[in-house]
């Protein structure tokens, strides 16, 4: 048996099962991206047996639920290959990922979401060569997306959003407290 940082009695007691999960839940947005190119692929070049293709979709679709279920897991608890691939300047990538935060924050806005989900979906309903490629490029944004979560999940410490700001990039001036006005005289 082989052991990695501890002892033969505490591997036992961390089943292969769990340490699957925590890792595919860790690369779960890796796993999403994949995803989301094989539906992609799986559109541009169908497979010709309607069983097959069937097959494929379903296993599609149970590995992208799995990945979302995992990776909502993973993000509940510190993991310590996130710690491990800290950067050294989290608060200077916080100011270059700026965009990748205000995406993750207005994801959960109804005013961004439903026209997003409009277009996503409407996509799938264009005609010809020319439909497939809108939405072949439409389905790609889902990528940026994940990006966005993955990034704000690991620099969430440094999210000006999450700071109770308004991502303005200023910190709010501190007002002093007044001075205290006195008006009697002095003997």
């Amino acid at each position: 048996m082989i052991v990695r940082g501890g002892d033969a009695m505490a591997d036992a007691a961390y089943p292969w099962s769990a340490r699957v999960a925590e890792r595919w839940g860790h690369l779960a947005p890796q796993a999403l991206i994949v995803a989301i190119v094989g539906v992609i692929l799986l559109r541009l070049h169908p497979p010709t047996d309607p069983m097959m293709a069937l097959g494929v979709s379903v296993a599609l679709i149970t590995f992208v639920v799995a990945s979302w279920l995992l990776m909502r897991r993973h993000d509940r608890g510190l993991c310590e290959h996130c710690m491990a691939g800290m950067p050294l300047n989290p608060s200077q990538l916080a100011v270059r990922y700026k965009r990748r935060f205000w995406l993750s924050h207005s994801g959960a806005q109804p005013r961004y979401v439903i026209p997003y989900f409009a277009v996503l979906i409407g996509s799938s309903f264009l005609p010809g060569k020319s439909g497939l490629l809108i939405w072949s490029l439409v389905q790609t944004s889902m990528i940026y997306l994940i990006l966005a979560y993955a990034t704000h999940r690991r620099l969430q410490p440094w999210c000006p959003w999450c700071r109770g700001g308004d991502g303005g990039g200023e910190d709010d001036p501190v007002a002093p407290d007044p001075v205290p006005e006195d008006h009697r005289q002095l003997i």
